[in-house]
């Protein structure tokens, strides 16, 4: 049985640095998620630094990105060729099958499956994670 795969949203440095923290006592890598409204104000640049300072400080294997392109189709394409690791888009299919093609190039999955939590403006994620993966146990 697989386990199930939660997608976290976040705001800040400092919810993503927690939540990865959190996730390393269950040996997971965490999936951090992005809203759409939050990306269209600071734009494809902010993805990427916000990417570069936390491979810096966790290493490039200690987390996902999952990012909601919502419908622009152009900023689905930017992420792809970027290689962030998961898009999420709506659009008809045609325009999907030629996403799908590039992001299959630079090995991005589009349109994943997750459960997504939200971890914006909690105090405590360790709590959260707790409930989360104990549940998976039993």
């Amino acid at each position: 049985m697989n386990k199930k795969l939660f997608a976290f949203t976040i705001n800040t440095l400092e919810e993503a640095e927690s939540v990865i923290l959190g996730s390393k006592n269950y040996k997971i890598k965490p999936i951090l998620h992005f809203k759409k409204y939050f990306l269209l104000g600071f734009g494809p640049e902010f993805i990427l630094t916000f990417r570069e300072i936390l491979t810096t400080r966790f290493g490039k294997s200690n987390f996902k990105l999952l990012v909601d392109c919502g419908s622009d189709q152009s900023f689905a394409i930017k992420m792809a060729t970027k290689k962030i690791n998961y898009l999420k888009l709506k659009s008809n299919s045609i325009i999907l099958s030629k996403i799908n093609n590039i992001a299959c190039k630079n090995r991005v999955s589009l349109n994943p499956s997750f459960n997504i939590v939200d971890c914006r403006n909690r105090k405590n994620i360790n709590q959260k994670l707790k409930k989360l993966y104990s549940k998976e146990k039993k």
